[in-house]
């Protein structure tokens, strides 16, 4: 089914169909004419790996950080900024 902002008859089989506040175009002769209005809603969706980011950086304290790989977790984050 194709979702366009404006839908038209393509061919005479082509027939006009308001279902659920939308409009679509059913054609039992070529069934590859069916359309539908309005927006497509799969733009939007965001993928489960930038939700997974998205929680895990919610799940964080406000006043935490982390250190680089290789540096010595004794010294403060003010010692390593500034060394």
């Amino acid at each position: 089914m194709r979702v366009r902002s404006a839908i038209k008859k393509l061919c005479d089989s082509c027939k006009v169909v308001k279902r659920r506040g939308k409009l679509y175009i059913v054609c039992k002769a070529s069934p590859k004419h069916k359309q539908r209005q309005g927006f497509h809603t799969d733009a939007g969706v965001p993928c489960a790996a930038t939700e997974e980011a998205v929680a895990s950086q919610l799940r964080k304290p406000a006043g935490a950080f982390s250190l680089p790989k290789g540096t010595n977790a004794s010294i403060g984050m003010q010692e390593w900024l500034f060394r």
